[in-house]
């Protein structure tokens, strides 16, 4: 297929979620806004059929053409985002979020991995964008990767790849939410605990995970009910083909060459903790910061470099996660801010 590109920075999101595929949610729910500094970019592409080749032609050129399949890719770059849509994207790609308010006041979203049997397909929703004087919308998006990065004294970083079945058409006289106060996190403003140990956290100098959802766009069409119908995906279902990644950078103290090497040699199990904060929500009492906080409770180092730079000794790691029973997958993230109440309330 022959990629066929828009571009936009301007994306408005709703706290809901699609009630169904193929049931976009209207411009009166899309009530969040976020512009983004490299622009979300958007692959509408169409696959053909002709008969080329057939018997009977009586020549090799083709005479007839068609759409075989058709439905939309589409990424936001990796860069600073606000932490309300950090959570939100999280919350999407896992197709999970468990919310409730902390005593302080600011709410809390936990989500990772469902078990496939309770999540075969992904949650869908439904995104507006705006491009050289229109908006239109985006319908059936599911997102497939995500990837965080911290490094150095940078905001947190994050970026997303999705599929949509197709862009649904203009959105005639939408109002375009006020923009807000973005709210960010830090790299380097947080904790970091390896076996419990969070006295690390100094030495913690970046990091970067990506984690992919395990869809199988192969298997998005099915029977449908028109002709016209036909060409469009009728689901985004999950599969086994999930996994997470995890790169660790260190600046490390003495003899800790020799843990991560002892760790790394004898597949040792950790738990590994990463949290990025943020400033103080406020009205929260007793207070309460944005925050991001990553556990993979069954962490194995898989590789294991080390450099001498001025004189210090900096160390950078892979990391694998194994199953966890108790978090029931490989992975839990929390998120903690204080402006949505619930990511994707039932429908």
């Amino acid at each position: 297929m022959t990629p066929v590109n828009r571009v936009s920075s301007r994306v408005a999101w709703s706290v809901k979620r699609q009630a169904a595929f193929g049931s976009p949610l209207a411009g009166a729910d899309l009530t969040r806004f976020v512009r983004l500094a490299d622009p979300l970019v958007i692959d509408e592409s169409a696959e053909h059929w002709t008969d080329r080749g057939t018997v009977g032609a009586g020549h090799e050129w083709p005479t007839q053409r068609g759409r075989l399949r058709q439905y939309v890719r589409f990424e936001i770059p990796v860069q600073p985002l606000p932490v309300d849509f950090i959570g939100y994207l999280l919350a999407l790609f896992f197709s999970l979020d468990s919310s409730q308010t902390l005593a302080g006041g600011a709410y809390q979203h936990s989500t990772g991995f469902p078990a496939l049997a309770d999540r075969p397909e992904a949650w869908v929703t439904t995104f507006a964008v705006h491009e050289d004087g229109s908006d239109y919308y985006l319908q059936d998006a599911a997102c497939t990767r995500i990837t965080l990065r911290g490094q150095g004294t940078d905001r947190l970083q994050a970026g997303a790849s999705f599929v949509a079945s197709r862009i649904g058409g203009t959105l005639a006289g939408y109002n375009w939410p006020a923009a807000e106060t973005l709210r960010y996190l830090y790299n380097y403003a947080g904790a970091f605990s390896i076996a419990g140990d969070a006295g690390r956290r100094s030495q913690l100098r970046g990091f970067e995970m990506t984690l992919e959802s395990g869809i199988n766009t192969d298997l998005a069409w099915r029977r449908a009910a028109s002709e016209a119908e036909r060409i469009y995906p009728a689901a985004w279902p999950f599969t086994p083909e999930r996994s997470l990644s995890l790169s660790l950078s260190l600046l490390a103290e003495t003899g800790d060459l020799a843990d991560f090497r002892t760790a790394q040699q004898e597949a040792a199990q950790s738990a590994v903790v990463l949290s990025c904060l943020g400033e103080k929500i406020a009205g929260t009492d007793p207070d309460d910061y944005d925050q991001i906080e990553l556990t993979l409770p069954k962490a194995v180092f898989s590789r294991l470099d080390y450099a001498y730079e001025d004189g210090l000794l900096n160390i950078d790691l892979d990391v694998e996660a194994g199953y966890d029973s108790a978090t029931g997958g490989p992975l839990s993230v929390k998120t903690v801010e204080g402006k949505v109440a619930v990511y994707f309330p039932e429908t």
